[in-house]
């Protein structure tokens, strides 16, 4: 193919005028069409020898009658000579006959043979000529092995933009602004001199000064005398299209890994007939296991991984998967956790089966998302429920409590007691509302009940001091409704009834003894004799809530100086959870 190669140009129409196809169409069709020399010889021979050997034996027949009369010799002497020169002919002319009809045939047979071979010669130059014009129309670039263009194709014009005129003559990769990949030119040149060939990416620039990336095949040719480098062929192909596609495949990936991480996504796959799996490196962050490790070796490694109450339930949802393509189920998971502990998660998983070869089954593909955070928040809600329930429940029979003891001179004094003891009550529940029922602030409770006697210009008529403590939702309407109790008190008979009055309260968390203690000092208010005579509804609502309701004890000591009033409540009881 290389001689029909028109070095310092294109590669000419075989089709069209003259050029690589006609001219050697036409010396097969002219071999084929008029008749070889030799063989037209024998076919004249041939003809020739059977046409005299007939008009002989002819003639002698003719003559035979007449030879001895005109002679004169003995009939029988001259009929037994002619007889046998007669035979002679005959055989001489059989024989002739003979060997002109085989150089006939034999000259036929080879004109067919002829004929099938310029055949089989025009069939193999046609597909010489398609595979010339595709060589053409593709991007390949003919050098010398130091870089100078020798053949510039109509693909390298038509995807560079240089005409072959521009292009014959100089270095490639001077012409195209050529970038090479790591280890640059002459990393590309050794391999090609070592292998032969080269196979890669490189980046190009147009006429137009526009990039263009490329896959590009070197093929290094060698003079077959002495083995030296004679030329190099470049095919190229653009690949700029298919390099931006993959650098999109790959920002949609690593978009995709990003909100896989961020909602806690983990994909898997799932090869039923072999068993095994492929995890996603989010599906192992979910499972707490390491990737290097491998995914499950087996379904049956899998379920190890999870919760054994949910075990059996995955179970049945992979059958039902196997059945009907389609997978879905909530289950927990024991992940490793602090200290050697287990972590229960929750996840849900969705999955489907996908079409497999012919008699086989399917992988099954799904993904796996944590739903803890939903979980326990309905858990919560739940609890927050039942709580709600029951705190209204409570709150009403404390109002009832409240209105059936209350003892009071007048509509009006008593309209004001049951409304102050209320609104303890809607405090407590604000504060439990505000922290979702998980729990009350003890300082925030404290200053709700004791703010109208908190002094905002500075001068502290009441003090609180104390760590920072979260009180439970069970305690925190009890406690409220104490603290208001004893604030009522202090402002009707105690410090807080008059203006040089003192109140000081303090609390702590005595962890030995498993207590909340909580101290009320009263001073410099109205001097206090001895302890009252009779017990009022107050007294007996603070000794009913902390002992029988909290399950704490309470301590009222009537000091000349003021009420002191000690409580210790049980911890576990009195403190939210997160900080037992």
């Amino acid at each position: 193919m290389s001689s029909h190669w028109r070095i310092g140009g294109t590669l000419p129409n075989p089709r069209s005028g003259p050029g690589l196809s006609n001219p050697a169409r036409a010396g097969v069709a002219g071999r084929s069409g008029a008749a070889h020399p030799w063989r037209e010889g024998a076919l004249w021979l041939g003809l020739f020898c059977c046409a005299g050997g007939m008009a002989a034996a002819m003639a002698i027949a003719g003559w035979l009658p007449v030879l001895p009369v005109h002679f004169r010799l003995p009939v029988q002497e001259v009929s037994a000579v002619l007889g046998q020169v007669l035979v002679w002919l005959a055989l001489a002319a059989a024989g002739m006959v003979a060997f002109g009809g085989a150089l006939y045939l034999n000259g036929r047979r080879r004109e067919a043979s002829l004929r099938q071979a310029n055949a089989a010669l025009e069939a193999r130059l046609l597909a010489l000529t398609d595979r010339a014009e595709a060589l053409d129309l593709t991007a390949v670039i003919l050098r010398a092995p130091d870089g100078t263009i020798r053949h510039w194709s109509v693909g390298c014009e038509r995807l560079f933009g240089f005409s072959a005129a521009e292009a014959l003559g100089r270095a490639s990769h001077e012409l195209l602004g050529t970038r090479f990949p790591d280890g640059g030119r002459r990393t590309v040149q050794d391999e090609l001199l070592r292998s032969g060939e080269w196979q890669g990416e490189l980046r190009h620039r147009r006429r137009n000064g526009q990039p263009v990336v490329v896959a590009a095949h070197w093929i290094l040719r060698r003079d077959a005398a002495d083995r030296q480098p004679s030329a190099v062929v470049e095919v190229h192909a653009d690949a700029t299209a298919l390099k931006a596609a993959e650098a999109a495949l790959s920002a949609g990936e690593a978009r995709l890994r990003l909100a896989q991480e961020v909602a806690g996504v983990g994909t898997w796959e799932w090869e039923v007939e072999a068993d095994s799996f492929v995890w996603s490196p989010e599906q192992h962050a979910l499972f707490g296991t390491s990737p290097a490790a491998g995914a499950p070796q087996s379904y049956d490694a899998f379920l190890a991984l999870v919760h054994p109450e949910d075990r059996e339930q995955l179970r049945m949802a992979a059958c039902r998967a196997l059945e009907s393509g389609e997978y879905e189920a909530e289950f927990r998971i024991l992940r490793p956790g602090r200290n050697g502990s287990e972590d229960i998660r929750w996840l849900i998983g969705r999955g489907r089966r996908m079409p497999g070869l012919t008699g086989r089954m399917g992988p099954i593909l799904g993904v796996n998302v944590d739903i803890t955070a939903r979980k326990e928040a309905e858990e919560r809600q739940a609890l927050l429920m039942r709580e709600v329930d029951h705190r209204a429940k409570n709150a009403l029979a404390v109002v009832q409590a409240v209105l059936r003891l209350t003892r009071a001179d007048s509509p009006d004094s008593f309209a004001r007691a049951v409304e102050g003891r209320v609104a303890a009550l809607a405090r407590a529940q604000t504060l439990l509302t505000e922290s979702r029922w998980m729990g009350a602030d003890l300082l925030a409770m404290l200053r709700g009940e004791l703010a109208p006697f908190m002094d905002m210009s500075g001068d502290a008529r009441v003090t609180l001091e104390g760590p920072p403590v979260t009180v439970a939702p069970v305690t925190a309407q009890p406690l409220s409704m104490t603290l208001h109790e004893l604030a009522t008190n202090a402002a009707k008979y105690g410090s807080l009834s008059v203006p040089e009055g003192r109140l000081a309260l303090t609390w702590w968390i005595d962890a030995e003894a498993g207590r909340l203690m909580l101290r009320w000092v009263e001073t410099g208010g109205p001097a206090v004799a001895a302890a009252p005579a009779r017990s009022g509804f107050g007294s007996r609502l603070i000794q009913a809530t902390v002992r029988e309701q909290l399950g704490g004890e309470v301590v009222l000591q009537w000091e000349p100086s003021g009420l002191v009033c000690d409580i210790g409540l049980p911890l576990h009881r009195a403190v939210a959870r997160d900080m037992v």
